[in-house]
């Protein structure tokens, strides 16, 4: 099983201008592969593979600008990669086509695959290109290293996520007879709230520092671009940003390590909730922004796979929030002004977002229940099964799929 470790980095300043070249060549590299593989598609419809890209680089791209030595030969490598994975992704349909890289607002990173080294005892990492670079290592790492990717933030802070290999099996997903399903319901007002009557609250990182970070804003709109007063302001704004994420990870992280392990649920029941759709209203767009529900599922599914925890995904039209979750009673008008409800059938009074998470604990009880090839719950709502889709996940069907030989081909690179 692989997990990544991230450390802090405090480069010499030679160290941070070293970095700063591999970043450049790295970006050159990959402006000049895809400008190449986007005008070999377009005028001989020709496709190239990683393989055909890395000899591109070794006999055309090299020769001609040797100063591209300062960069590893296996960072640049690394670039061809990543191209080639953005292509397959374009053509899968899960991203747009790849773009070009440029100076000042693209990503600053590169990653070396080999001859990297993490020594925990006297607090340093060997960046291969860059030499022995002091950082702060919390915790040791345990396993193989299979690669480091350095990350120069705009704030100037360093980090270096260390990908190591354990050699163990993820665990497998056991349910019992009687098994304990927990029901998430993410909301704005409360970032979670769970079906066992846990509420996680929302730090709402933006709104604490929303009127500093305007400020700032408006200092530098008045400041000569290129300035040295401009660079501090955009100096002071970045690094704001960067606290302001940072609150927002830590409290999402501990929130899904309670909720994965703390919880003693067997399974975990979520929505599959349309981010993107929920960011068309211009009223909540920005708080909706700063809850990250998409990064609160990614954690929660990939530590559900490292405990080895059942997690069921509700399809985006299951009904949670308008169904009662003691009779079944469909409620048509609820709007999301009502915060509270009263079922006219049962006469139950429900709070929104815990009737929520009921109603997604007996989505799971059902799922479980019908993945073991026994009868669902009288009790469950009834709800359209077409309309419903149920998504375990759970090692058990990702080994199998790979025993199989199940995978799936991605298009050409064009």
């Amino acid at each position: 099983m692989q997990k990544a470790y991230r450390f802090r980095l405090y480069p010499t300043d030679e160290q941070r201008e070293q970095m700063s070249r591999i970043i450049g060549c790295c970006r050159f590299v990959w402006n000049r592969l895809l400008e190449y593989s986007s005008k070999s598609y377009q005028r001989r419809s020709e496709s190239h593979s990683a393989f055909d890209l890395n000899n591109f680089i070794a006999h055309t791209i090299k020769p001609a600008f040797p100063w591209l030595s300062d960069a590893p030969a296996q960072t640049l490598q690394c670039v061809s990669a990543d191209l080639t994975s953005a292509f397959k992704a374009f053509f899968r349909g899960d991203s747009s086509y790849p773009k070009f890289k440029t100076k000042h607002r693209s990503k600053k990173s590169f990653r070396i695959p080999q001859r990297g080294k993490v020594d925990a005892d006297d607090n340093r990492i060997y960046v291969q290109g860059v030499g022995w670079v002091e950082a702060v290592i919390h915790r040791k790492p345990a396993g193989r290293l299979k690669n480091i990717t350095v990350t120069v933030n705009p704030s100037g802070t360093v980090y270096a996520s260390c990908l190591f290999e354990d050699g163990l099996e993820a665990p497998i997903p056991v349910v019992p007879e009687n098994p304990k399903v927990l029901g998430i319901d993410l909301n704005l007002e409360r970032l979670a709230v769970c079906s066992d009557g846990t509420e996680y609250g929302n730090p709402r990182a933006l709104k604490q520092h929303e009127r500093r970070l305007k400020h700032l804003q408006k200092l530098l709109s008045k400041k000569k671009k290129g300035s040295e007063n401009w660079k501090k302001l955009k100096h002071e704004i970045a690094s704001l940003n960067e606290k302001i994420a940072n609150i927002r990870k830590d409290e999402i992280h501990k929130m899904t390590k309670s909720i994965v392990c703390d919880s003693q649920a067997d399974a975990i029941a979520i929505e599959d909730l349309n981010v993107s759709g929920m960011m068309r209203n211009s009223k909540l767009s920005k708080h909706i922004q700063d809850a990250s529900f998409f990064e609160t599922r990614r954690q929660i599914e990939y530590k559900c796979l490292w405990y080895g925890k059942t997690l069921i995904t509700a399809d985006r039209f299951f009904a949670s929030s308008r169904t009662c979750s003691m009779c079944g009673w469909h409620n048509d008008g609820l709007t999301l002004h009502d915060r509270e409800w009263e079922c006219p059938m049962c006469h139950t009074r429900h709070d929104r977002d815990r009737n929520s998470a009921l109603n997604l604990e007996s989505f799971g009880l059902s799922a479980l229940a019908r993945d073991a090839g026994e009868v669902k719950p009288p009790e469950m709502p009834s709800v359209d099964e077409s309309r419903v889709c149920t998504c375990i996940r759970s090692m058990a069907s990702v080994n199998e799929e790979k025993d199989h030989g199940c995978s799936m081909e991605a298009p050409k690179l064009a």
